[in-house]
């Protein structure tokens, strides 16, 4: 019996090789999938935390301010209904701005994944042959 040709020992290295790089692609593929997960996690418990400082810190200025206006109509008891009138405008105004600030917020782009995309262009400029920036 004779062993192996050459070019059957060429073969062997060559899909031995393939299965490295398949290999190598995989684990790319896991670390970058890791990575968008933890970043999704993240954005996760970072927006649930400014929700709930939004909204305790919305339900203490609204009490605060209702405080305030009443109090100050009992002081201008003779002027109640300017006092009133004047803060509903008030209220309407800062609405209006909050609005207006929420809508160009919701407009601007997420930086949601950034890194993710960052890292992802990296290892493709690596595979292509480029040097990393």
């Amino acid at each position: 019996m004779a062993g192996p040709s050459a070019g059957e020992e060429g073969r062997e290295g060559l899909f031995a090789a393939l299965k490295n790089i398949v290999a190598t692609l995989l684990n790319i593929g896991r670390t970058r999938a890791e990575l968008l997960a933890v970043e999704i996690e993240e954005e996760k418990y970072r927006l649930i935390a400014l929700w709930a400082k939004a909204i305790g810190a919305a339900f203490l200025i609204a009490l605060g301010v209702i405080m305030a206006v009443f109090s100050l109509a009992l002081a201008f008891w003779e002027q109640r209904v300017f006092v009133f009138g004047f803060f509903a405008v008030l209220f309407f105004v800062g609405a209006a701005f909050l609005v207006t600030s929420l809508r160009q917020q919701a407009r601007a782009p997420s930086r949601l994944f950034r890194s993710s995309l960052a890292e992802l262009e990296a290892d493709v400029a690596e595979l292509r042959g480029r040097p990393r920036e």
